[in-house]
């Protein structure tokens, strides 16, 4: 008899930490949808609920309709207007209308108009990219000028789109507060997580830097030649 002796301990692992980042992927997806349904009910229907009390109170009172008709077709316009930002922030149909570079140069404006901030937006990059390397652009560069709103503290930043070498950079920064890159990937926010994995599956890099009171410079890498992982297995 002849015994074969295999250390397992290095798949283990390697198993342990897919199973780990699949947590933690489904844990984002759980508290965007969570997000998201926060706004729908706690913002929009709200404001729809006292649209109808309104309205109630002009069709008891018409001799009110006339002032009051402009105010009303405001808060329509604006309510329409958060659900299409919402829209856009789950699926941005301009990817597929615009093209990648075009749809999230539009996605930067929207974006600073609604919160008053200010995107310098520079291009050296071709109008036509994959749609797959356009999601992946788009989701990190929201979930960076997101991070970028809540936490820099500053009403400016840079984002920069350039081809290099055959691969497609993507670069987000500003001045502001910055924080400590390590704490922040093992805290509880899945945000950085999520950008990390989503550029990993399509063989890219990703790489932070930021400290404290020195500003942050989030930088993509991605091929363009890239395939997802799920794409290679199905073909």
């Amino acid at each position: 008899m002849i015994g074969v002796n295999i250390d397992v301990t290095p798949s283990k692992k390697a198993e342990e930490a897919l199973a780990d980042m699949t947590r933690k992927l489904i844990e984002a997806q759980e508290q965007e949808r969570s997000r998201i349904g926060r706004e729908l009910h706690d913002d929009i229907s709200q404001r729809l609920a006292m649209l109808s009390v309104q309205l109630e109170q002009l069709q008891s009172d018409p001799s009110e309709v006339q002032s009051s008709l402009q105010e009303v077709r405001n808060k329509v316009i604006d309510i329409c207007n958060d659900v299409q930002t919402v829209s856009h922030e789950l699926h941005s149909s301009k990817l597929e209308y615009l093209g990648v570079v075009a749809g999230m140069k539009s996605w930067c404006e929207e974006f600073a108009e609604r919160h008053r901030m200010e995107i310098d937006f520079s291009i050296d990059a071709p109008s036509s990219l994959s749609p797959e390397i356009g999601t992946t652009l788009l989701r990190v560069l929201q979930e960076a000028l997101q991070n970028a709103k809540k936490y820099s503290g500053v009403k400016r930043i840079e984002v920069h789109l350039r081809e290099h070498s055959d691969e497609i950079h993507l670069i987000v920064s500003d001045l502001g507060r910055g924080f400590e890159v390590r704490t922040a990937l093992h805290g509880k926010g899945l945000g950085l997580t999520s950008m990390r994995e989503r550029v990993r599956l399509v063989n890219g890099t990703i790489r932070i830097d930021s400290k404290p009171m020195g500003g942050t410079t989030i930088h993509v890498t991605l091929p363009l030649t890239a395939r997802s992982d799920t794409a290679r297995l199905a073909g």
